[in-house]
């Protein structure tokens, strides 16, 4: 019996990009402040009391995220785990259509498609300014508004692990994933009751 094709988003930062040495670098050398002296427990910069001591406006803090976003440079460098290429291609091959949905903006798209192709991750539609990442069967992000918005929507929500977000409750939808290995078993584990069928 065919299994059942499922749509599955992955998000770029913090889940194919290991963009947070980035951050924490750039953070320190452009503005001289040491996030990961508070524990990089934070999504928003603005809960850092190093940033709000330092009163830097949002224009800062984007232009910094911008500047990672385009740097050919930075993209180059390996992705934050290997093994996300095979699982995707290995959806790919099995049916599955997989989107990149980022909330990058469009002047990082070419920055974001070099990536994906240095390091052979494909895809299906690479969807840039995404504000709204409800409406696959399986997203895949690091950032807890979305992955809690996907979960409440009907979606399987997997959360990739950071510091940041470990306030988020786990359990059954959104499920915690450290790594690619467990991104893969989660999805096996909806694509199983299918296959027994």
């Amino acid at each position: 019996m065919k299994t059942e094709e499922l749509r599955i988003a992955v998000d770029f930062d913090g889940v194919l990009f290991d963009h947070v040495p980035y951050v924490l670098r750039g953070f320190r050398d452009r503005y001289g402040i040491d996030l990961a002296a508070e524990g990089m427990r934070h999504w928003d910069y603005y809960a850092y009391r190093a940033v709000r001591e330092a009163d830097l406006p949002p224009s800062q803090i984007r232009r910094l995220l911008d500047d990672i976003e385009c740097d050919e440079l930075l993209h180059q460098e390996p992705p934050r785990d290997a093994l996300a290429a095979h699982v995707v291609a290995a959806w790919i091959a099995a049916g599955h259509s997989v989107d990149i949905v980022t909330a990058r903006g469009r002047h990082a798209e070419a920055a974001t498609r070099r990536f994906l192709q240095t390091h052979a991750i494909p895809y299906d539609r690479l969807v840039m300014e995404a504000r709204v990442k409800t409406g696959w069967d399986v997203l895949v992000d690091d950032a807890p508004h979305n992955v809690l918005m996907a979960a409440a929507d009907g979606s399987t929500a997997l959360l990739m692990d950071h510091p940041y977000n470990r306030d988020v409750p786990t359990r059954t939808n959104p499920v915690r994933v450290r790594d690619w290995q467990e991104v893969a078993d989660a999805v096996a584990r909806l694509l199983r009751p299918q296959q027994l069928a």
